[in-house]
């Protein structure tokens, strides 16, 4: 190609309209539609399991309350029965079966859709060179990248955030049981906004990476990654901390119920136990007492106090808006990030 003639290219490119962000719009979606369909098949399939074990759920807990007196051995069965049939057994979560096993592998689902979907975006045009097409047909780099990163990110996040409806109707028998708090990290991940959050950030993520790299399965497999480092950190040392916990003495549990983060014991002298350090403090007798009051009232009366932190269930909302707030802006960052890239890379 001679210079006169890339130059005369450049002009004719430079003098084309603005490709309409409708129309910018229309192509992003029928480019995707094999991700679209398979989005929805994989969600639809999600959402009849849910629907139909909704109702079945609903109707047997339904059974529960309508048995009285509550106390009857007759309703105290049933209500076991609901309880291993439908939330799951003592096992871990994965191998307990019911709901604790559905939620469990729920929460794979977000970083799944957002690496399949978000990290082949630009990666793929970037390794087949079909940008370029985009670049010189009035789209321009700044306005192809927008519409092929956001149009999806809002989709996607629209049709995962309804999802929350659906979780609460499934969960709505365990949380009226007072079985399942909707901190507990099974629940949390589902319920309110943070299920969509962290799906928009999955995505964000590997869009970011997958224009950064160039290439999709790095892409992807950085996603995973960096995925499950944050959720799990997340989990455990940033959420306990959006807002300071309540604190409380004795041996009760705190009053409500909500999230306990940790406990502890203060010693007569002033030395803070583990709760677990005490039991071979306390006599075997009073150990093997019949009394259930026998192990905590022989501690309180040598000097052991029980403390107690914990997040109330009244800052559900407080901590949903917090942690989809956080990943909101850091999933806008990634993809402003993409942009970017974008915008500086050469032909």
């Amino acid at each position: 190609m001679t210079t006169g003639t890339t130059t005369a290219d450049q002009k004719m490119t430079a003098t084309l309209p603005p490709v309409p962000w409708a129309h910018l719009g229309w192509v992003t979606l029928r480019q995707r539609r094999g991700a679209i369909i398979g989005v929805s098949a994989l969600l639809g399939l999600i959402a009849a399991y849910l629907v139909v074990m909704a109702i079945i759920q609903n109707n047997a807990y339904a059974a529960v309350t309508a048995c009285h007196p509550a106390a009857a051995v007759k309703c105290r069965q049933l209500a076991q029965a609901f309880s291993a049939d439908y939330w799951g057994g003592d096992s871990s979560a994965l191998q307990s079966g019911g709901a604790q096993t559905v939620s469990s592998l729920m929460f794979a689902v977000p970083v799944l859709l957002g690496a399949f979907v978000g990290a082949p975006l630009i990666s793929r045009e970037l390794e087949t060179g079909t940008f370029r097409f985009a670049w010189t047909q009035g789209a321009g780099r700044t306005r192809w990248a927008v519409s092929t990163l956001v149009l999806p990110a809002l989709l996607l996040t629209a049709v995962t955030g309804a999802f929350t409806a659906l979780f609460y109707w499934y969960f709505r028998p365990f949380l009226a049981d007072g079985q399942v708090s909707e901190f507990l990290p099974l629940a949390f991940g589902l319920l309110g906004v943070v299920f969509a959050a962290w799906t928009l950030f999955a995505y964000a993520l590997a869009a970011f990476t997958g224009t950064l790299f160039r290439r999709t399965i790095p892409a992807m497999a950085v996603t995973l990654i960096v995925y499950i480092v944050l959720a799990i950190a997340t989990a455990t040392s940033i959420r306990p901390h959006y807002a300071t916990p309540m604190v409380e003495s004795g041996w009760d549990h705190p009053a409500g119920s909500g999230w306990g983060i940790s406990s502890w014991i203060d010693a007569p002298d002033g030395q803070r136990l583990r709760p677990g350090a005490v039991y071979s403090l306390v006599p075997a007798r009073v150990q093997n007492s019949q009394s259930p009051d026998a192990f905590t009232n022989w501690l309180t009366s040598h000097g052991y106090t029980l403390w107690q932190s914990w997040q109330p269930d009244s800052r559900f909302w407080q901590f949903q808006l917090t942690e989809g707030g956080w990943l909101l802006v850091v999933s806008a960052l990634l993809i402003g990030g993409a942009v970017a890239v974008i915008r500086r890379r050469g032909a």
